[in-house]
């Protein structure tokens, strides 16, 4: 930590009159992540149906809402905390997914939301075995060519760095992987970094953000009532 830092200009943005420091802290980054993966990555269409694969942390919290502002005709989260699934609804999820099931319930939950048309875009905070039963929920069980692109972007892997990844999982399923750098331009960089600061302006991106103060950070650094919220040290 320190009272200065030096930056070069080309990495500083300026931020726009009325946002608070702690929200430009931390949303414009996490909202920028979900918002390349759907718009550079994904390229996601009107219309479509959007997975957020790990919705209940403070990123897929914001990718909910990226996903609904960019115009998914669907928007279906997952995620293992029960508090914070409830709260996906109210940021414009039309269904939630509990991971907290068996292998066998979260295949067929996996399947059931998926509907007849299936998902189009997933966005993946997880990774890990989680990760393994979504793939396994996207093979069809009939013998069919694939029905439609599904676009795949990797981002986190709260869940583990690795999956096991069957090649029968990709044959038929229509499945294309692709990491949440794809895409990225500089002028993607630029229109999105403006994009973001609009929305947050016009009060179009909710955000869960305790604000400490320097002197109890100690206590905060060892809280673990944090998950799908930003703590920000202030002075």
């Amino acid at each position: 930590m320190a009272e200065k830092a030096v930056f070069p200009k080309t990495h500083c943005v300026p931020i726009p009159e009325g946002v608070d420091a702690a929200t430009a802290a931390t949303v414009p980054a996490s909202t920028l992540t979900a918002l390349f993966a759907l718009r550079c990555g994904a390229k996601l269409q009107p219309d479509e149906t959007v997975l957020i694969h790990g919705a209940t942390g403070f990123a897929g919290k914001l990718a909910i809402q990226v996903a609904r502002l960019l115009g998914a005709q669907r928007v279906i989260g997952t995620g293992r905390s029960a508090a914070q699934l409830a709260k996906l609804c109210e940021l414009g999820a039309d269904a939630v997914i509990d991971l907290k099931q068996s292998d066998e319930a979260l295949v067929e939950a996996f399947k059931q939301e998926a509907g007849a048309s299936g998902y189009q875009v997933i966005l993946d905070f997880v990774w890990g075995h989680p990760t393994e039963l979504l793939l396994e929920a996207l093979v069809p069980r009939e013998l069919s060519f694939a029905r439609h692109r599904i676009r795949f972007v990797q981002i986190g892997e709260m869940a583990g760095p690795t999956i096991s990844l069957p090649a029968q999982a990709l044959r038929t399923s229509g499945l294309e992987l692709l990491g949440a750098g794809s895409g990225i331009t500089p002028e993607a960089v630029a229109e999105g970094t403006i994009l973001v600061w609009e929305w947050i302006k016009a009060g179009k991106l909710q955000a869960d953000i305790e604000q400490v103060p320097l002197k109890d950070v100690e206590s905060a650094w060892k809280r673990t009532d944090v998950y799908g919220k930003r703590i920000v040290i202030v002075p």
